[in-house]
């Protein structure tokens, strides 16, 4: 089951802590039920439960007959799902970090990769919507369940890919954290922008070989991009969608793409040029020269990132 299915529990700060506990552990590794035990303490779970404060009322709380029946089903759950998607393996009564895994990496990066593995494809779910989402036109993005249930009817039919009203909310916080968007409030209403510059400004050296001044070809980038994150222009997950809705026109790049380009240039950390005689792709309009046919990463020029 995908942390998008499961939709209760396993959202990125216990992840986090479970791989914050690991990563400091002997090894990086722990006995199973220690692991439970340090994570998920009981008496915390029974104290919070007396409480008899007046606060609201959290979506992720354990109810009391589940903290009775099984006080460590929540932690389970959370590390069940780390086993899917490869981040922990479980070794006899121990749980330890995958070996695999690029411990010097961000663990933003390391589970996005994850997800997009193409050996694993267990959060490929989650993976379809968030390339959906990115697909939309940057100024006409649904901004609720009810408005993305629409839209989703509309464009890809009944299936919905998948979605609905309770996993929703982990589509929000798991696109959020790995970089594809952020959340912001306008004139009082929620809305999700689907904007991949964090992930896209992480991934740069990489795309980049590392080169800091290397110029590429634009189309020769979005294929690079299309292959790292398939989210992307030309990646399959991303083809999957366009073969179903038609929100771009050839040789153009989405608002959504185009717009994450531009905010990295007005940074200073790519330059983008049209040179004569090159091949071109078409940006968003309304923020320079939409013919673009060249890329060049300047280098990491703000603090900004995943963490």
């Amino acid at each position: 089951m995908s942390v998008l299915k499961e939709g209760v529990y396993t959202v990125p700060s216990r992840v986090i802590g479970v791989y914050k506990y690991l990563i400091k552990a002997k090894d990086h590794q722990e006995n199973r039920d220690k692991l439970y035990q340090a994570l998920s303490p009981i008496s915390l779970l029974t104290s919070s439960k007396k409480k008899k404060q007046d606060v609201s009322s959290n979506p992720n709380d354990i109810p009391d007959e589940e903290i009775k029946k099984d006080p460590y089903k929540m932690i389970k759950t959370v590390i069940r799902q780390c086993i899917n998607m490869g981040l922990l393996i479980e070794d006899n009564s121990n749980i330890r970090l995958n070996p695999e895994v690029n411990k010097k990496d961000s663990l933003p990066s390391i589970i996005g990769s994850l997800f997009l593995s193409q050996d694993n494809s267990e959060n490929h779910d989650l993976v379809r919507v968030i390339a959906w989402y990115l697909a939309q036109d940057f100024y006409n993005v649904p901004g609720s369940w009810e408005e993305t249930e629409t839209q989703l009817r509309q464009q890809v039919g009944d299936g919905l890919l998948e979605l609905n009203d309770t996993r929703y909310g982990q589509f929000e916080d798991w696109s959020c954290y790995l970089g594809f968007c952020w959340r912001n409030s306008l004139s009082k209403k929620a809305v999700l922008v689907p904007d991949p510059t964090v992930y896209l400004r992480h991934n740069l050296k990489r795309l980049f070989e590392n080169q800091v001044g290397q110029q590429l070809p634009l189309a020769e980038f979005i294929n690079r991009l299309g292959k790292y994150c398939p989210i992307f222009e030309t990646g399959k997950f991303r083809d999957e969608i366009e073969q179903q809705i038609e929100l771009r026109e050839p040789d153009h790049l989405s608002t959504v793409t185009s717009i994450a380009l531009r905010r990295l240039e007005d940074e200073g950390s790519i330059r983008l040029e049209n040179l004569a005689d090159a091949a071109i792709l078409l940006l968003t309009d309304g923020f320079g020269d939409p013919d673009i046919s060249h890329i060049t990463w300047l280098g990491s020029k703000t603090n900004g990132g995943q963490s």
